[in-house]
């Protein structure tokens, strides 16, 4: 729907904001699956690990521990800045609440994870001390550590399954936008989603820490030093820090607000150029608002600089934007001008 603003430029809004359905739109993509998969792995992982931790009293699996409390709190976190994200608002946020979800994304990052990670390297630092300075037993009990690691062996499988979900999901989503399927580092760095950024950072790490507790643990078993254990619960919570600092620089970047996709910039431009009565794309900026909801401005040159036409024109080119990227809610801001050269 267009309407001429005040300074003579012609806007086109969401008509789903006027209470009409957008043409062909399709539902907004289902969130929360690796979130809730991960939520569900995780409170069963904790559990586990504290029990070990408790009954072996290994280093290595008390950070594990940890790590999984803060992964729990951070998918609780991301399941309430969904929904918050989708509330109604009274006008005093126009573009509506959808980056709660980026919001919540940091807090994960900077609060939990990395506060997770600063106890975790604490806790292994401060036993790492006492065993070299003597003050604590080394001498490993390996029966009570095989227990530690069979509790590594049954994480990493509901960790890993956790990161097939987070990795399916991501690929189903990449193919709902019609994104080339890339590497998944690349889909990472590339994706709006904050939820799904932060699963699939939270599970990689979680691999990568067991992996390091479970080396650090089978050390402990083969030379009955508890040394090794403390060095392991050490590089977890290390991992879990430079993990948080990923996170933060990547949902930092989304709340800051990033261009949209390289190929569905190339689909928008192809939309708008083809759109009879459109002679020239002379700019156009578009920010996402959340996954599901891009801002986009633009000035065009039409074949006629005369209001009538211009504000057909405009309704030709929301439309046609809207028919061939359905997947997307569009808040779209059209300016008729005239090109010139340098401008």
């Amino acid at each position: 729907m267009s309407q001429d603003t005040a300074d003579g430029s012609i806007s086109v809004t969401r008509p789903d904001r006027d209470g009409q359905a957008s043409p062909k739109a399709n539902p907004k993509a289902k969130t929360g699956v690796a979130v809730k998969a991960a939520l569900a792995a995780n409170v069963g992982v904790a559990i586990a690990k504290f029990a070990a931790a408790a009954f072996t009293g290994s280093s290595s699996m008390f950070s594990e521990s940890v790590h999984s409390v803060a992964d729990c709190a951070n998918e609780l976190v991301l399941m309430v800045g969904d929904k918050a994200s989708d509330h109604q608002t009274d006008g005093d946020h126009p573009f509506g609440l959808h980056r709660v979800k980026y919001l919540a994304s940091f807090i994960v990052a900077t609060l939990l994870f990395f506060v997770g990670g600063v106890f975790a390297v604490s806790q292994a630092a401060g036993k790492l001390t006492g065993l070299i300075e003597g003050t604590l037993p080394r001498q490993a009990n390996s029966l009570e550590l095989v227990a530690a690691l069979v509790v590594v062996g049954v994480s990493a499988c509901l960790e890993g399954y956790g990161l097939h979900t987070s990795v399916h999901e991501a690929r189903g989503r990449m193919k709902r936008v019609k994104v080339e399927s890339t590497s998944l580092v690349r889909f990472w760095r590339r994706t709006k989603s904050a939820e799904l950024a932060s699963v699939m950072m939270e599970d990689t790490l979680a691999l990568i820490g067991l992996a390091f507790a479970g080396l650090g643990i089978g050390l402990s078993i083969a030379t009955g030093d508890e040394l090794y254990d403390a060095i392991g619960g050490l590089m977890v919570g290390l991992v879990l820090v430079c993990g948080s600092a990923a996170l933060a620089f990547k949902s930092g970047s989304l709340l800051i607000g990033e261009d949209i996709d390289p190929r569905t910039r190339e689909m928008l431009v192809e939309a708008i150029e083809s759109t009879p009565g459109v002679d020239r794309l002379i700019n156009m900026q578009a920010i996402h608002m959340d996954e599901d909801a891009v801002l986009l401005c633009m000035k065009v040159e039409t074949s006629k600089l005369d209001r009538d036409y211009d504000v057909q024109t405009v309704d030709k080119i929301e439309s046609s934007i809207r028919s061939r990227m359905p997947w997307y809610e569009w808040e779209i801001y059209v300016e008729p001008d005239i090109w010139r050269s340098g401008k």
